[in-house]
């Protein structure tokens, strides 16, 4: 059977993610005194004797007089998590008692409810949790003292958990490959995770930097599951002024890290920026796969299209090797020869070159284009791969401090007139020889 799923739901700023965190043991969701700060639902796993289950974490619960158009977004989303849940924590404030919001909330989702445990977090002394009684009227029956801050009450919480969960052992979340997406706010990375899952899981808006949390979603793409994962976009670094923005820009480094494939996504109906450069650099220095998107092609910009082309290879020159696909969130066009490109790029990251393959290519490349002599006639005698995703080399020479930036990308790109690894960056190393 598939894994249970606990979903989170409250108010704003009961301390729901904070909760969540402890749950999974990490700091997964982003936690801040700012209410609202959670917009989309947020995932992650969690195990206790024996049983292991999924949790999500989900935006704070408005009614109607209070909810902007975001909020009313949220709503959805929290609905959308509710009905795929199999067991509902409802969390208050312990320490506030029952608040006019919390009992409208309860009334709200009430109708959306199956199996709810009813949350007083918060509570870090026994006089406080007596004052959870009053929860009562909400309909929900008692509610469990908790303080997820100092980690008070979460083992009885995770016993009382398992023990409502559907039974069964469950199983481990399927593995694949891990598709990160990237790239400034607004140009359509919800919206492709939303396109490739055939429903509305992220929050999509004209609103810039809606998305904050990453968010996995896995899918199965020609009999393979793949894990996509949404980011919150990068800002310009004199915009990141409120710890919020700062913990996003750290999770977007974070998810490029744990990426194997990274999906850079250019908006095609604009000019490149400064930000499109930036985070195009970020992807260049991890070492990961890149292909890059243009998306909103669905828009008659054949110009702007082609302008944009021409401007990648100025704008972006380290990521020439990154293969380029037409896309649009919108009607879904390209999107799935965007996954194919992915699958062709890991193929060649773990692409090796037999040692005496390569020393013929760069033997060629010697006699071709020597190397500076720096004090004296310097030479490169061999090398060899030491590594794949990415493809590393190590070379030897006689003075590798005299072997400039210039010659190891010319050494590079001799290599990739072979061997392409499209999508993927190559890594030099030039030691000295040991001459013993």
């Amino acid at each position: 059977m598939s894994t249970p799923l606990v979903a989170i739901v409250g108010r704003p700023n009961v301390g729901k993610s904070t909760l969540f965190n402890r749950l999974v043991g990490g700091r997964h969701a982003v936690v801040s005194e700012q209410e609202k700060t959670t917009r989309d639902r947020n995932y992650g796993t969690a195990e206790w004797n024996g049983r292991q289950f999924r949790i999500v974490d989900t935006g704070g619960y408005l009614p109607d007089r209070d909810a902007t158009r975001i909020d009313k977004l949220v709503v959805e989303q929290i609905r959308s998590a509710i009905q795929e849940a199999d067991l509902v924590l409802f969390v208050v404030d312990g320490i506030a008692g029952v608040l006019p919001d919390d009992s409208e909330t309860a009334q709200a989702l009430r109708r959306d409810m199956g199996n709810v445990i009813l949350v007083g977090n918060k509570v870090d002394n026994d006089s406080i949790g007596h004052g959870l009684y009053e929860f009562l009227e909400l309909g929900m029956g008692e509610a469990y003292p908790v303080s997820a801050t100092h980690g008070i009450g979460i083992g009885d919480l995770l016993d009382e958990i398992v023990n409502a969960l559907p039974s069964g052992n469950g199983k481990p979340e399927v593995e694949g490959l891990k598709i990160g997406i990237i790239g400034k706010p607004n140009v359509g990375k919800s919206s492709l995770v939303n396109a490739y899952l055939g429903r509305e899981q992220m929050i999509v808006s004209e609103i810039p930097g809606t998305t904050r949390d990453a968010v996995d979603s896995r899918i199965m793409w020609r009999k393979e599951p793949i894990i996509l994962v949404d980011t919150a976009g990068l800002k310009r670094r004199s915009r990141v002024t409120e710890d919020i923005d700062y913990y996003s820009v750290l999770r977007t480094n974070k998810t490029i890290e744990r990426s194997d494939i990274l999906f850079l996504m250019l908006d095609a109906s604009e000019p490149i920026t400064n930000q499109d450069a930036r985070v195009a650099s970020l992807a260049a220095e991890s070492g990961k796969g890149v292909v890059l998107l243009l998306n909103k092609t669905d828009k008659d910009l054949p110009e702007q299209l082609e302008k944009i082309r021409e401007e990648i290879p100025h704008r972006m020159p380290f990521l020439k090797f990154a293969p380029i696909v037409s896309t649009s969130a919108e009607t879904r066009r390209g999107i799935g020869r965007a996954l194919d490109v992915a699958r062709e790029v890991e193929i060649a990251r773990h692409e090796k070159i037999p040692t005496s393959k390569l020393n013929d290519i760069i033997e060629a490349a010697l006699i071709r284009n020597a190397p500076p002599a720096g004090r004296g006639k310097n030479q490169i005698f061999y090398g060899t791969q030491t590594g794949v995703a990415p493809p590393t080399f190590l070379f030897f020479a006689k003075e590798p401090e005299a072997v400039p930036p210039f010659y190891r990308k010319y050494l590079i790109r001799v290599i990739r007139e072979t061997y392409p690894y499209e999508g993927t960056p190559i890594f030099i190393h030039i030691r000295k020889r040991d001459r013993r």
